[in-house]
Parts: structure tokens; C-alpha cells; sequence
């Protein structure tokens, strides 16, 4: 078992967890792990956003069945493999831009840490319907610039990095084009290892494995439109999966109700 050391919600849907994992503390920039709860759970891939001594931090966006059970009730996690994917190529660019939506921020903020170090200038655009912006005092530490905007726009830069949604990288790349660009791929991840091919993407006309072979690929390389075409291959049973356990949690609730009155 991996204790969760510390859990911080920072909103009804994000929070951020400590967990003891001593293997990771080698993770290098740009890779991730994957944890599992309990072990019937779903397997999530989440990215290091930073690892102290014998801790790695995750941000988690509470979007299902599996992260919801993080929020209301993990105490520790029965499953962490990693750190996983191929590392990002840090080295110097110059003035490196990243483009960001939801848990995008976690990657974001791992990586700069690493750009930072080979001097390059870096700013940071997060995507926002509502302007939130999670783990903004991180992000200001490290990066030169941080806005919340709320649409995507040509932007004059090195490199462009984007992370936390297929459909904004895919925008980020059509808006940009003759920019260098390099994006984290979204995909489901059972295994991390290469065995279930659930991850596959493609890239210039090849199968890649998100799990082994990225996260991280060269954006103008990546079939965007058949990735984002098989998001939804598990939506249904993922609902399901959702509105089950809040069942659960509201019949938790009543009987808790009950003993106090």
C-alpha cells in the first residue's frame, strides 16, 4: 500500500494528493505514473507534477467514478507503476509558450521546473471557461508570465506546449502552424507497459503507444481526429460507473444522518 500523506481539495473538482511512492523519486520531466485505489478501481494515468524526497504530488480533476473515490475516501492507494513515458526533451528553445486546459497546469508546471534550469523564457496560458486556475501560486513561481484566457489565439513563440485536452491541442496546433509544437496525448491507460494498445495514436502514419512511446509527441505529427473520435469508446459504462457510486455516497450520507438525530 502507498499512504496518501496529504489530500488538498482546492476546489469541489480538483484536488491535490501526497503520496508516499519512494520509487518515483527518480521521475524525470514530462513523465507519469499510474495509480489505482483499490484494486477493482479504474487505472488512472496521472502526470508527476513534482516529487519531494519519498512524495510525488498529483493534481487529480475529479471527473469519474475512480477520482471521485480519491476525493471522498482514498486514505491510500493499493497500486503506483512508474514513473512511465518517455521523458520531455528539455534543453534550450528559447521562449517556450504553454497552453493549458484543467489538469493540464500538473505537467505544465513539472516541466518548466526542468526548462527553467537551461534558461529558457516561459509563459503559461491556461484555458478557462470560468477563470479558475488551479495551483496558480506554483505556476507563478516558476513561470515568467501566467493569464487565464478563454479562447486560443496565434501566439509568437519558440515552442508551444499544450496539455490537458486533444481538441485544445488540436486548435492550438491549426491556429499555429509553422511553430514548433509539442503536446501531451490524452488516451485511456490500462497497463503502461504497452500490452493493451488502448493507448494507441497515431503518429505520421505509424501506431505509437501513448503509454510507452509518449505521452509527448511532435503535435503536427499526431492524427488528432481519429484520437479524439475513440474519447468517448467507454463513456457509457463510465457514467454508469459515476451515478453508481453516488448512489453509495448519498446512501452513506443518510445513514450518517440518521445515527446523529
Amino acid at each position: 500500500m502507498y499512504p496518501i500523506t496529504e489530500k488538498q481539495v482546492l476546489r469541489e473538482d480538483y484536488l491535490l494528493i501526497k503520496v508516499r511512492a519512494n520509487h518515483l523519486k527518480g521521475a524525470k520531466a514530462g513523465q507519469y505514473a499510474l495509480i489505482q485505489y483499490k484494486e477493482l478501481s479504474e487505472p488512472l494515468p496521472l502526470s508527476i507534477l513534482d516529487v519531494e524526497g519519498e512524495e510525488a504530488i498529483f493534481l487529480v480533476k475529479t471527473v469519474g467514478r475512480s477520482t471521485l473515490e480519491l476525493k471522498e475516501e482514498a486514505e491510500s492507494l493499493s497500486y503506483v507503476a512508474g514513473p512511465l513515458g518517455v521523458p520531455f526533451p528539455v534543453k534550450h528553445y528559447g521562449k517556450v509558450v504553454f497552453i493549458t486546459k484543467d489538469w493540464g497546469v500538473s505537467p505544465a508546471f513539472n516541466l518548466a521546473k526542468h526548462l527553467k534550469k537551461e534558461n529558457n523564457q516561459l509563459e503559461l496560458y491556461h484555458i478557462s471557461e470560468d477563470g479558475f486556475l488551479p495551483i496558480k501560486e506554483r505556476l507563478e513561481s516558476v513561470f515568467d508570465k501566467v493569464e487565464v484566457w478563454d479562447r486560443i489565439g496565434h501566439i509568437d513563440a519558440d515552442l508551444l506546449v499544450s496539455a490537458g485536452s486533444n481538441k485544445l491541442s488540436r486548435e492550438v496546433q491549426l491556429i499555429n502552424q509553422g511553430t514548433q509544437h509539442i503536446a501531451m496525448v490524452n488516451t485511456h491507460i490500462l497497463d503502461g507497459v504497452g500490452l493493451c494498445l488502448v493507448c494507441r495514436v497515431l503518429v505520421d502514419g505509424q501506431v505509437k503507444l501513448a503509454c510507452t512511446d509518449g505521452p509527448w509527441f511532435f503535435a503536427d505529427k499526431v492524427d488528432w481526429d481519429n484520437l479524439i473520435s475513440r474519447e468517448d469508446l467507454f463513456l457509457e459504462q463510465e457514467k454508469l460507473a459515476l451515478e453508481e457510486y453516488k448512489k453509495i455516497l448519498r446512501r452513506k450520507e443518510l445513514r450518517k444522518t440518521s445515527a446523529e438525530v
